[in-house]
């Protein structure tokens, strides 16, 4: 492959992930924001957003960096732009980070610990991804909010709002995949959708 055909991949693929990604973002928000002024937070329990990192930094790894990056600066921005701010914005790179923590460390754990329960790697392994979601949710919970604090004194670290940062997380990133999942395995026995095979 030359250096313009992947320049060329590289180019579409962050393309398509960052709409991917505003979709999600915009589907979730219509229904996270619905009692925003009452300041329930209900929509972070099912959030959404977190699949689509989890997706990206699996099976596209780094090479999905500024497809995400993009869309967790512009994304909270769209949709409700006087709620999130600078600190919010650091904190959605902390998010990414987690999830690259995360995998990461269940590659190591596949290579390095004898009898990993994510081994044999193959295309219909969920084991893999279901350790990244709860990993990256737990790193995402502790990372996010601490990193929130830090940078605005005026919020304070609250265990409650580190275990709705991972419930919301681990049911979002579930409900995204399930649904993909769902919607290729139709789309393949109605054969309107054949995986790409070498």
């Amino acid at each position: 492959m030359t250096f313009n055909q992947r320049a060329q991949d590289f180019i579409l693929t962050n393309i398509f992930l960052y709409i991917f990604a505003m979709a999600v973002w915009s589907f979730w928000s219509y229904f996270a924001f619905v009692g925003l002024e009452k300041m329930d937070w209900q929509g972070s329990l099912l959030y959404l957003p977190h699949g689509v990192r989890v997706l990206c930094i699996c099976f596209f790894g780094l090479k999905s960096l500024p497809a995400l990056i993009a869309a967790e600066i512009t994304g909270p921005l769209f949709i409700n732009p006087e709620q999130y701010f600078g600190v919010w914005s650091i904190a959605s790179i902390g998010s990414i980070a987690s999830v690259v923590i995360a995998r990461n460390l269940v590659d190591w754990s596949q290579e390095n610990i004898v009898g990993s329960i994510v081994k044999p790697i193959n295309n219909n392994n969920y084991r893999k991804i279901v350790l990244v979601i709860v990993i990256s949710g737990l790193l995402n919970a502790i990372l996010a909010n601490f990193l929130i604090t830090l940078l605005d004194t005026s919020i304070l670290l609250d265990p409650v709002v580190i275990l709705r940062f991972f419930i919301g997380d681990v049911l979002g990133a579930c409900v995204v995949i399930l649904f993909l999942s769902v919607t290729f395995t139709s789309l393949k026995l109605n054969k309107l959708y054949s995986p790409h095979k070498d």
